[in-house]
C-alpha cells in the first residue's frame, strides 16, 4: 500500500541533495561572484585587484580620487588588511568628500572587484558679507580664508566664525551675532553660496583697569604704564580702548617691567581677570590685576673680578651705577650689555677689540632689601677682522661700498666701528636702512672675526621732481622740474651696455633743473659731485646755473613803469675732505664761485648794469645725524666764512655763518628737534659796498630761487617772494636785506609710515626770525614768529616734498615791493627738498 508520509520524506530528501550539488556547482564556477559582508569574520588573505569603480563623482575627476586612495588595479592587497582603511582615511583628508565608502567583491580564489562610492561636498561659488559696514566687509575679506571652488567643509565654515568674531572682538564687540545661509545651485553642479548675516552688536569698550595689592603706585600711575590699552574716556580720542588678549598680556608685561625698573624685583601678578559687566546702563569690559610688589632692592656693594684692562674704579664709573641706587633692571642691564649711545661695559672692551668678552652678574640679596653684585669678567685675547665681505649690492659698485665701510681687515675688532659702517652705508641713501645687515663669524682659537654685510638696494634711487609752487602776487605759480641721478657713474658712460638705462653705481651725483614762471621767470641748473676723487676721500663739486627774472610782463608791472628785469648766471667748483680729528664726524669744504649779475630798473636798490662777485668760501661742519631725512638722534654743527675776493671792478664784501641742530627721541618713534642759525655780512670798506647776496628770510626754495640777487633763508609762514619776505626797510621804504640774521625752529615729528615706497613724517613746528640792517640793531630776541603743522612726504620718483601751514604771530611791514604781510594768518607752503 502506498504511503504518502514516506512519500513526502523521499521527495524533500531528494530536493535537499539537488540544492547542495547546485551551491557546490556555483562555487566551483569563476563566472559568479558573492560581496563579502563582514571581512572581519575571515582570516586575512592576499587578493589582486581586477578593476576599480567609482560612484557618487560630481565635480571631482576620476583620477583625482583614485590617486587620493592610493589603489591601483592590479596591485595585490590584503583583505581584511590597513589598505582599505588607509585609501578611506586618504580620500577624506582631501577635505572635499563627506561621505567615503569602500566594498569589495571576491572573483574567483584570489582577485577582488573594489568600488569606492564617495558623497561630495559642495563647492563654494561665491560669498557675501551682510549687516556691517564697507570698510568692516572689505577687511573681513582679507582675512578670510574663502576660495571660490574650494570644498565648504563644516571645519571650513567653523573658521570662517572663528576668523569674523575675533576681528570683531578685536574692535570690542564683543556681542556679535552671526547666522550663515547657504543657497545650493540647482543646475546639479554642486555649487554653493554662503551668506554670512553679521550682527556686530553694541561695541563694549574697556572701562575700568583695577588694581589690588600696589601700595607704592597708585592705580592711576599704574594705568599709565599698562600703556597698550586705556579706560574709555571722553577726552581719550586717539587711544585704544578695546580689549585684545595680545594686548592685554603686553600691559601686564609693562606693569611688571615698571615695578622692576623701581627696584621690586620679586613683583609679581597673583591674578588677573577679565569680565565684561554694566557699567552706566552699557556692557563694559573689566580687568582685575592683583599684585604683590615684595621690597624695594637698594645696590648696596659693586665688585669687579677678572678685570684687568680697567680698573675697578673705571668701571664702575662708567656702569653709572652707585652704591644706594635703586636697582632699575633695564637701566642695569642696558649699561652691561648695550645701550644706544655705546656707554655700555661690553661696548667699552668691544669697541678696543675685546670680542671675546664676557661679563656674568652675581646678585646677591643681603639684609632683606639690599644688593650685593659680582661681576665676574672674562677679557680674553684681542680679536683681528680677518675677511670682510659684502653682498646684495646689484647695482652700486663694490668700490663704493667698500670705500664706506669703517671695518678694514687687518685691523682690531670694534663694535663701534660696524655701528658705524652701517650708519655710512644708510646715509648713502642707496640701501634700504633696515636691510643692512651685518653677521659676525668669530674665531676663538685663532682670535679673529669674519664680518659680513648682507645689502638691500634701494629701488628709489634716482628721482625726477616735478611740481608747483606759488611765488607771491607779482611772481604767480611757479613750475619746477628736476632729474636726480645720485648713484651715477661717469666712467660707465662709455662701456658698452652702460646706458641701461642710465650709467651708474659709482656713487656720483649728477643732477639737471628747471624751473619757469612763463616769460616772466627762468632759471636753469645743473650740479656734479664726485665724492671720491682719485679714490680718495675727498669729494670734487662743480656747477652751473643760469636765472633770468624779466619784469615787463603784465604780472609785474603797468604800461608807465620803466623795464626792470634781473640776469645771474653762476658757476662754483668746491673741494670738501673727511678729518679724523676731533673726530671722524667732521668735514670741511672750500667752495670757489663766480657771479655775474646783469640789473636793470632798480635804481636805489642795485646799480644798472653789470657786476661780478668771486667768492671763496670755506665750511667746517660735523654730521652725525643718523638719518639724512628723518633723523631721530644725532646732530649737525657748521661754521662757514666767505669772502667775496679783492679782484678789480668785482664787488667785495665777507659772510659768517654758524648754524646747528639737533635731535633727541622722546619715547618711540617720536622725535623732537631744535635748530639755530646766525649770519652776519660785512664789508672792507665803505666805499665799494653792494646790496648783493644780503639776509632774507621766508618761503621756500621754490619761491626764493627767483629772488636770486639776496640771500635767502628758509622759513615757514611767511611765503616769501616780493610781498612777504622778511627784511629790513631802507628810507624809501624798499626792502634791502639784512646784513645780520638770526633763525630759531622747534619741531615735534613722528615717522608715521617708513617703507622702500612710501616716508611719510607729520610735524608740528615753531618757526622764527629776523633779518637786521646793521650788528648795532641785531636783537636775537626780537623775531617774526609762526607755529603750524606740517608733513615731509618721501617718495623715490619724486623726492622729499614738504608741506606745510603755518599760522603767523608776527606781521611784516608794507614797503614798495608789496602790501606786507598781516599777523593771525595761515600761510600754506609747498617744497621740495631737504627739510633742513
Amino acid at each position: 500500500m502506498f504511503n504518502t508520509k514516506h512519500f513526502f520524506y523521499l521527495t524533500f530528501l531528494l530536493f535537499f541533495a539537488f540544492s547542495l550539488s547546485q551551491i557546490a556547482s556555483a562555487q566551483d564556477s569563476d563566472s559568479t561572484s558573492i560581496e563579502i559582508q563582514d571581512p572581519t569574520s575571515i582570516s586575512p588573505r592576499d587578493y589582486q585587484i581586477r578593476n576599480i569603480t567609482l560612484t557618487g563623482l560630481i565635480t571631482a575627476r576620476e583620477s583625482y580620487l583614485l590617486n587620493s586612495s592610493g589603489l591601483e588595479i592590479g596591485e595585490t592587497i590584503q583583505i581584511p588588511g590597513e589598505e582599505i582603511s588607509s585609501a578611506i582615511r586618504q580620500i577624506y583628508r582631501t577635505g572635499i568628500f563627506s561621505d567615503v565608502q569602500i566594498s569589495y567583491e571576491r572573483v574567483g580564489t584570489d582577485e577582488v572587484i573594489i568600488n569606492i562610492r564617495v558623497e561630495e561636498e559642495p563647492r563654494l561659488e561665491r560669498y557675501e558679507i551682510t549687516g556691517v559696514k564697507r570698510s568692516q566687509r572689505r577687511d573681513l575679506r582679507e582675512q578670510l580664508n574663502l576660495l571660490r571652488g574650494f570644498a565648504v567643509t563644516n571645519s571650513i565654515r567653523e573658521q570662517a566664525l572663528i576668523t569674523i568674531r575675533r576681528f570683531f572682538r578685536e574692535k570690542g564687540y564683543w556681542d556679535t551675532d552671526i547666522e550663515i545661509r547657504e543657497e545650493l545651485s540647482d543646475d546639479g553642479r554642486n555649487r554653493l553660496r554662503l551668506v554670512f548675516e553679521i550682527d556686530a552688536g553694541e561695541r563694549t569698550k574697556v572701562r575700568e583697569i583695577n588694581f589690588e595689592g600696589n601700595e607704592q603706585f597708585d592705580d592711576k600711575k599704574l594705568r599709565k604704564e599698562f600703556d597698550t590699552i586705556k579706560q574709555d574716556r571722553w577726552w581719550r580720542i586717539f587711544k585704544r580702548h578695546v580689549y585684545t588678549e595680545e594686548e592685554f598680556e603686553e600691559g601686564k608685561s609693562n606693569i611688571l617691567q615698571f615695578y622692576r625698573d623701581n627696584g621690586y624685583r620679586d613683583v609679581r601678578i597673583v591674578e588677573d581677570s577679565v569680565y565684561v559687566d554694566d557699567w552706566r546702563r552699557k556692557e563694559g569690559v573689566y580687568f582685575d590685576i592683583e599684585l604683590h610688589e615684595g621690597p624695594q632692592y637698594r645696590i648696596r656693594n659693586l665688585e669687579w673680578d677678572g678685570n684687568t684692562v680697567y680698573t675697578d674704579e673705571q668701571l664702575t664709573n662708567f656702569f653709572q651705577f652707585q652704591k644706594g641706587d635703586v636697582f632699575n633692571e633695564t637701566r642695569f642691564y642696558e649699561n652691561l650689555e648695550f645701550s644706544q649711545d655705546e656707554t655700555d661695559i661690553t661696548s667699552l672692551y668691544n669697541n678696543i677689540g675685546y670680542l671675546f668678552f664676557q661679563v656674568n652678574p652675581d646678585i646677591q640679596i643681603v639684609e632683606g632689601d639690599s644688593l650685593d653684585v659680582t661681576f665676574e669678567i672674562i677679557e680674553d685675547e684681542i680679536a683681528t677682522i680677518r675677511r670682510v665681505s659684502f653682498s646684495g649690492n646689484t647695482k652700486t659698485h663694490d668700490d663704493v661700498v667698500r670705500r664706506t665701510l669703517r671695518t678694514v681687515p687687518g685691523n682690531t675688532y670694534s663694535r663701534s666701528a660696524i655701528i658705524r659702517s652701517v650708519r655710512e652705508l644708510s646715509t648713502l641713501g642707496y640701501f634700504t636702512q633696515e636691510g643692512i645687515t651685518p653677521d659676525i663669524n668669530p674665531n676663538r682659537e685663532e682670535g679673529t672675526v669674519d664680518i659680513s654685510y648682507q645689502l638691500d638696494e634701494s629701488q628709489g634711487t634716482d628721482n625726477f621732481e616735478f611740481s608747483g609752487g606759488f611765488g607771491g602776487r607779482q611772481i604767480g605759480v611757479i613750475l619746477s622740474a628736476r632729474v636726480n641721478f645720485n648713484n651715477f657713474s661717469v666712467g660707465r658712460m662709455f662701456e658698452p651696455g652702460g646706458w641701461s638705462p642710465i650709467p651708474s653705481g659709482d656713487g656720483q651725483k649728477l643732477s639737471l633743473g628747471v624751473q619757469v614762471t612763463g616769460r616772466g621767470y627762468q632759471s636753469y641748473s645743473f650740479s656734479f659731485t664726485e665724492p671720491w676723487l682719485r679714490g680718495r676721500p675727498t669729494s670734487l663739486g662743480v656747477s652751473a646755473s643760469y636765472n633770468f627774472l624779466n619784469y615787463n610782463t603784465r604780472r609785474f608791472t603797468s604800461l608807465d613803469q620803466p623795464d626792470r628785469r634781473n640776469e645771474l648766471f653762476t658757476a662754483s667748483v668746491s673741494l670738501g675732505k673727511q678729518l679724523d680729528w676731533p673726530d671722524d664726524y667732521f668735514s670741511r669744504r672750500l667752495i670757489l664761485t663766480y657771479n655775474r649779475f646783469n640789473v636793470l630798473g632798480f635804481s636805489g636798490i642795485f646799480e644798472d648794469g653789470q657786476a661780478d662777485i668771486l667768492t671763496l668760501r670755506s665750511v667746517l661742519s660735523r654730521n652725525s645725524l643718523n638719518n639724512p631725512i628723518s633723523p631721530s638722534a644725532g646732530s649737525e654743527f657748521s661754521v662757514s666764512g666767505e669772502v667775496a675776493l679783492p679782484v678789480p671792478g668785482f664787488a667785495q664784501f665777507y659772510k659768517l655763518r654758524t648754524g646747528y641742530q639737533h635731535h633727541y627721541n622722546i619715547v618711540e618713534k617720536l622725535v623732537l628737534s631744535g635748530t639755530v642759525d646766525y649770519g652776519y655780512m660785512g664789508y672792507f670798506s665803505e666805499n665799494n659796498r653792494s646790496n648783493f647776496q644780503r639776509f632774507f628770510l621766508g618761503g621756500t626754495q621754490i619761491q626764493q630761487r627767483q629772488n636770486f640777487l639776496n640771500d635767502n633763508i628758509d622759513m615757514r609762514g611767511y611765503p616769501g617772494g616780493f610781498d612777504g619776505v622778511i627784511s629790513p626797510l631802507d628810507e624809501n621804504q624798499n626792502q634791502i636785506g639784512g646784513r645780520v640774521f638770526s633763525k630759531y625752529t622747534m619741531e615735534l615729528r613722528y615717522p608715521a609710515v617708513s617703507s622702500d615706497q612710501i616716508q611719510l613724517i607729520p610735524y608740528v613746528f615753531m618757526d622764527a626770525g629776523n633779518a637786521f640792517n646793521n650788528l648795532s640793531e641785531f636783537d636775537p630776541f626780537e623775531v617774526k614768529r609762526a607755529a603750524g603743522f606740517g608733513a615731509r612726504i618721501y617718495l623715490p620718483i619724486l623726492g622729499l616734498v614738504d608741506l606745510s601751514y603755518g599760522y603767523r604771530l608776527d606781521g611784516t611791514p608794507a614797503s614798495t615791493e608789496g602790501p606786507g604781510l598781516n599777523p593771525g594768518e595761515w600761510e600754506f607752503l609747498f617744497n621740495i627738498g631737504a627739510p633742513f
